[in-house]
């Protein structure tokens, strides 16, 4: 039976004037467009506080995936982090793209304090680092809107009775394959973000980021 796996992304923020996201979630579905046992739909989300819950929402009633990876970038890293935990804060010192500021707030002031991601995180780290691709188990997902739409998701899903396999990746800048990073966009970390800030910004191939992530929901796959 085929399953359906929905992966979301975000577009642009402060300080990220492309999201190289939406182009690895397009890429990774391509990739897993032949292979009968995953129906990949993608959806770009708000970088927004309020609206992101709201459109995950609405997506997780209305599509019943039977899987969710959600994904956004972390200016400033150097590999591709499979995110494990998700905290019941916002707190950040840039706006998200309704101009608003959050700083230590809960996302549900009667929720769970954090959520584990339901991918197999570990499973899929070691495979993948042992063939030596740039992967890393990341234990922040930062306090901006990654971080909580990979709580909402965990949230949403519990309240709606779901159990499914969820969770949240966070991938560097990337550069266009066969073309020198300096060709790319300019982007700022922000370390609430989960960025890390540095004179320099690493990047990564969009085809590695794609192929990483698409091992990873093969991964899933096995498990569900």
């Amino acid at each position: 039976m085929t399953k359906t796996l929905l992966i979301t992304y975000f577009g642009p923020f402060p300080g990220v004037s492309v999201n190289p996201s939406g182009v690895t979630a397009r890429q990774v579905a391509d990739v897993l467009a032949d292979e009968s046992a995953v129906q990949v739909v993608t959806r770009e989300i708000p970088v927004s506080y309020a609206g992101s819950s709201e459109a995950l929402r609405e997506m997780l009633t209305d599509i019943r995936p039977d899987a969710v990876l959600s994904l956004g970038v972390a200016v400033g890293r150097d590999k591709v982090s499979f995110e494990k935990v998700a905290i019941n804060l916002d707190s950040a010192d840039i706006e998200d793209n309704d101009g608003v500021v959050r700083v230590d707030e809960a996302i549900a002031p009667e929720g769970r304090e954090a959520y584990f991601s339901t991918l197999p995180v570990r499973a899929s780290y070691e495979r993948l680092r042992g063939v030596g691709l740039p992967v890393e188990i990341s234990y922040t997902a930062g306090t901006y809107v990654c971080n909580h739409v990979f709580y909402e998701a965990h949230r949403i899903l519990e309240r709606q009775g779901r159990r499914i396999p969820a969770g949240f990746v966070h991938i560097p800048a990337t550069q266009v394959d066969h073309e020198p990073s300096d060709a790319q966009t300019t982007f700022t970390a922000h370390t609430d973000a989960g960025g890390v800030e540095s004179e320099s910004v690493p990047t990564l191939p969009e085809a590695v980021v794609a192929r990483i992530v698409a091992e990873l929901v093969r991964d899933t796959l096995k498990v569900m």
